[in-house]
């Protein structure tokens, strides 16, 4: 089709326009009196055309948003199911959506700019209608977005890939150990150094010198270390064994000898857990940050524990999320294993 075959005659108002689970794109859109047949509707995202389903005055479809060369959008999605079309669309890249119609009696097309629905509410309502979200991030860490530039523009698909952080698959909180399974999720610079072992800065009182002796810096070979820091002026650092499992993937513990190490500090101390992978010059925040839930500090619950250290304090271990998802430990030493009878 021609470039002046595919201009815009006219702008259509969009019914529905969201961007569900993070990736999956949702268009409902009234048609024109005489518009089209029951066959004739397509959304045009840049050069493409998708076929719409047509329902009396309405074109309807669903489509797979992912982040990636164009040329991928001409495969189906074989891992979203329902062998829905990909839109694939490059980081920074503006992609305008628009409505094609088949013109009665013709072989072109009429084409319409498509606009954002003209009752949607402010995002800082659509974010907090609900114990979930509208507008989740794509599982991969990118936040995919359809919005107007401007009053009367067209809409237009972007996606943006979110800082790189750590997701938490579970926390697993046992009768001796703490252990996080996660995954990095996000761009890690190739060129920045690889990870450096620090040391542990601990108070002295009893058990502090016997914690200093235990596993430091990374999982062999350097992919990943992983570490408790402590907040507040009198900060801390333990580092914690951690173990790769492939595909930006580990498994951190949280034993007896790093109990004795955080048991070394008197009174209720909170621990955010950070994780050092490497290629990414910085420490990298961990929790359920790409999830839809609007308030994980609630919903996402985690058990409470009297574990006792390698030093023979009694610790009690409270792991928990932030209202914002980060993973935080609190941990208060609150007595010692030889007087429990």
């Amino acid at each position: 089709m021609r470039a002046a075959e595919r201009a815009a005659v006219g702008r259509l108002d969009a019914e529905h326009l969201t961007v569900l689970d993070g990736r999956t794109l949702n268009v409902c859109v009234r048609l024109p009196a005489g518009g089209a047949g029951r066959s004739g509707a397509w959304l045009r995202v840049g050069s493409r055309a998708l076929r719409l389903e047509v329902a009396g005055e309405r074109a309807f479809g669903t489509y797979v948003v992912e982040p990636g060369s164009p040329d991928a959008g001409r495969r189906r999605a074989a891992g979203a199911g329902h062998g829905l079309d990909v839109i694939a669309v490059r980081e920074g890249e503006a992609r305008e959506l628009g409505v094609e119609l088949a013109v009665e009696g013709r072989r072109r097309r009429r084409g319409y700019g498509l606009r954002a629905p003209v009752d949607a509410g402010p995002a800082e309502w659509i974010a907090g209608a609900g114990p979930t979200r509208l507008d989740p991030p794509h599982p991969d860490g990118w936040r995919v977005t359809v919005a107007s530039p401007g009053d009367g523009c067209a809409v237009v698909l972007r996606v943006e890939r979110l800082p790189p952080h750590v997701e938490v698959d579970r926390v697993e909180v046992g009768w001796t150990e703490l252990t996080v399974h996660g995954r990095v999720v996000g761009p890690a610079d190739s060129a920045a150094p690889t990870v450096e072992r620090r040391p542990v800065r601990l108070p002295r009182r009893r058990g502090a010198e016997a914690a200093r002796r235990g596993p430091l810096g990374p999982a062999p070979g350097g992919e990943f270390a992983c570490e408790l820091v402590g907040r507040g002026e009198a900060g801390g650092v333990c580092a914690l064994p951690v173990a790769a499992r492939g595909g930006g993937r580990f498994v951190a513990r949280v034993g007896g000898a790093e109990w004795a190490r955080v048991a070394a500090w008197s009174g209720e101390r909170v621990w955010d857990v950070r994780v050092r992978a490497a290629g990414c010059p910085v420490a990298l925040p961990v929790g359920r940050l790409l999830g839809d839930v609007v308030d994980p500090g609630r919903v996402h619950r985690l058990p409470n524990r009297l574990l006792i250290a390698d030093s023979g304090d009694v610790v009690r271990v409270a792991p928990r999320y932030t209202a914002a998802g980060r993973l935080v430990v609190v941990t208060e030493a609150v007595g010692d294993a030889g007087d429990i009878r």
